[in-house]
């Protein structure tokens, strides 16, 4: 008899969203598709791959809800984001302590996207050991807010880790380098 486990299928989630932007008001659809892999033998590699990707996508619905307290617990307490090339919001932002994650989300959400929507997502596991995953994205946002309208383009990198004491993946690095950034309407402008 063969000890080999059989897959009977892997299932890949995409996000494909479909909004709808109505005053302040945004609609978000979750579609998944599957990709079926009948006989193949999945190696733990990659159902760890198949998991953290769920969970980026999870990751990436939440922030397109604007909803900061659902967002952070995605995160381990000691993990830092960098945001890079976003006018006057660049910078290393902890979790927690003085300048931290809470205050960066917040006044994003205030400014830019009281109105968002995340779309275009593209993802490549960069790579996957049995406690950590990096994944390389690019995004797209699409807003409105204080701002006026807004659009940009994203490349992410976001690295999770097991824990064991939640027994989920959290990001523990988490890089966004906004490639592009177009207001119309109000000029940007900083809020501290």
């Amino acid at each position: 008899m063969e000890s080999q486990r059989t897959a009977i299928g892997t299932t890949i989630a995409v996000i494909i969203i479909v909004a709808v932007i109505v005053g302040a008001v945004t609609v978000v659809s979750l579609t998944t598709l599957k990709h079926s892999t009948a006989s193949s033998t999945a190696t733990p590699t990659e159902t760890i791959a198949g998991l953290v990707s769920g969970n980026f996508a999870e990751h990436l619905l939440l922030f397109a809800s604007g909803n900061v307290s659902a967002i952070i617990p995605q995160y381990e307490t000691n993990a830092s984001v960098t945001w890079e090339q976003i006018l006057c919001l660049s910078g290393i932002y902890p979790v927690t302590g003085t300048g931290n994650l809470t205050q960066l989300l917040n006044i994003f959400f205030g400014a830019y996207g009281q109105a968002l929507v995340v779309g275009n997502v593209t993802r490549t596991i960069v790579t996957a050991t049995i406690g950590s995953v990096m994944i390389n994205s690019t995004l797209g946002l699409v807003g409105q807010g204080l701002v006026g309208n807004f659009t940009s383009t994203v490349s992410a990198q976001d690295t999770y880790r097991y824990s064991t004491t939640s027994s989920t993946w959290l990001i523990s690095q988490e890089t966004w380098h906004f490639l592009t950034f177009y207001t119309k309407g109000n000029v940007p402008f900083c809020i501290y």
